[in-house]
């Protein structure tokens, strides 16, 4: 086997690289279980790294169960880990956690900072109007790779991104009022619309998103004001609008005087993501960035980009209902580990770990299936004798929870052909690997098994 074309391959630091040549010769049989491994003087010279280099490597690799060390006989593939879980969750979609302590090691020290450098009486009270000035310095760090530079004016620091979106669309519409989408939408829309009194109006879309033409036509036709668009590794299907058509788009948004939300929390986990609308029509758009899905969900905190010249008020009196506050503690160990670039470090971690769950996406599906993958979630259209609701029901009998088609759809919109299967939530790269193989053979299954069909 030839190491130095897969190292070549992989992400982060050569010790890791190796690691990850590792996984991927087992999970595509080019290493088998017991297999020998090259001794660590010679794998070496070959790749011509340093020996600590391949010691640190086999000592990762030995943690994750991809190798067993048998003292003089040297080292050998290990054999497949029995999984006793009850279920392996694809369904949740949140960012994968990287192994080893070091987002441990920054959560300690950022929590150690905030508690020694600040008043813990103020973490201890309430705190209205959308962040501090600090909150507001980290807010812009953050979104600088994103949007450029910001007038910290424009920010509102708020509790995730869903308040962000349920108060946006207090600000911007009242009851009854009908908001412009896609046919495929991210749950977190659909439940604020229903339970706000918004009517979700579908606009036609093509391979590339919501077509142009028809968004002008269906704004005058409803008299809708606002459109909600999740443009980048969208939630469901992982597609991301291109450059061309965010561009056609920004231009209707513009000449009718609408109003776009713009939903973009996997912008940072894409290599080439393309400018955001908020960038190409920056007096109509509110972008919604969210560290819960590219970092983590413990660490729930969301940040509007409002309109430039969008008087705040409205927007903070929206939040303020829907809860009042984001809380002190969070907020200040957000913005520390912004300011101090720990936040940049595990943003990198994520990113690499996402990077290869998703290779393992596309090495475990069956090209027949997979439409898309990107971020953390990965899209699969089902062949005629699979519904969604049947493979799921399917799935769940075999240990694996997976997300239907149906779950993302407004009212009076039937999709019931595609499957959303997230990457983030298995505890790790073998778990996942494991389900996916699995789920991709029962996709090539006929469903004619009594009790598969709901």
């Amino acid at each position: 086997m030839e190491w130095s074309p897969l190292i070549a391959d992989g992400h982060g630091p050569v010790y890791l690289r190796i690691v990850q040549a590792l996984e991927r010769a087992v999970w595509s049989g080019a290493l088998r279980p017991g297999q020998r491994l090259p001794a660590q003087r010679a794998l070496a010279t070959e790749l011509k790294v340093d020996l600590t280099t391949i010691t640190r490597a086999f000592t990762e690799a030995r943690k994750r169960g991809l190798i067993d060390a048998r003292g003089p006989l040297g080292s050998f593939v290990a054999p497949p880990q029995v999984e006793l879980a009850q279920l392996v969750d694809l369904s949740m979609n949140l960012p994968p956690s990287p192994g080893g302590g070091q987002v441990a090691d920054m959560l300690q020290r950022g929590l150690s900072s905030v508690l020694t450098r600040s008043d813990v009486g103020n973490l201890m009270t309430y705190h209205v109007g959308g962040g501090s000035r600090a909150d507001h310095r980290a807010a812009q760090q953050w979104l600088k790779p994103i949007l450029g530079k910001l007038d910290a004016d424009t920010l509102i620091v708020t509790e995730g991104a869903q308040a962000a979106l349920s108060a946006l669309l207090l600000a911007l519409t009242d009851a009854g009022d009908t908001i412009l989408c896609e046919p495929l939408v991210y749950p977190g829309l659909l439940h604020a619309a229903r339970v706000l009194q918004r009517h979700l109006q579908v606009v036609e879309c093509d391979e590339h998103g919501m077509r142009p033409d028809a968004l002008a036509r269906t704004a005058k036709e409803r008299g809708a004001r606002v459109v909600y668009l999740n443009p980048t590794a969208q939630n469901p299907t992982a597609h991301t609008m291109p450059q061309a058509r965010r561009e056609a788009l920004a231009e209707v948004i513009r000449a009718q005087h609408l109003q776009l939300i713009e939903d973009d929390p996997y912008w940072l986990l894409l290599e080439d993501a393309p400018a955001p609308l908020a960038l190409l029509a920056p007096r109509h758009a509110c972008y919604i960035s969210t560290l819960s899905k590219c970092l983590s969900p413990g660490l729930h905190t969301g940040f509007v980009r409002l309109p430039e010249g969008m008087d705040r008020q409205p927007m903070l009196d929206a939040l303020r209902a829907v809860n009042l506050m984001a809380p002190p503690l969070m907020n200040a160990l957000v913005t520390q580990l912004i300011l101090d670039g720990s936040a940049q470090a595990m943003l990198t971690l994520v990113q690499d770990e996402a990077a290869e769950r998703r290779y393992l996406a596309r090495s475990a599906l069956s090209p027949r299936f997979l439409q898309h993958c990107a971020g953390v979630h990965a899209w699969c259209r089902l062949p005629a004798h699979w519904t969604d609701a049947s493979l799921t029901h399917a799935a769940r009998l075999q240990g694996l929870g997976i997300a239907p088609s149906s779950a993302f759809t407004p009212e009076g919109v039937a999709i019931n052909d595609a499957v959303r299967i997230s990457l983030g939530a298995a505890a790790n790269r073998q778990e996942l690997h494991r389900a996916l193989r699995q789920l991709d053979q029962l996709m090539h299954v006929a469903a004619e098994r009594p009790g598969w069909t709901v």
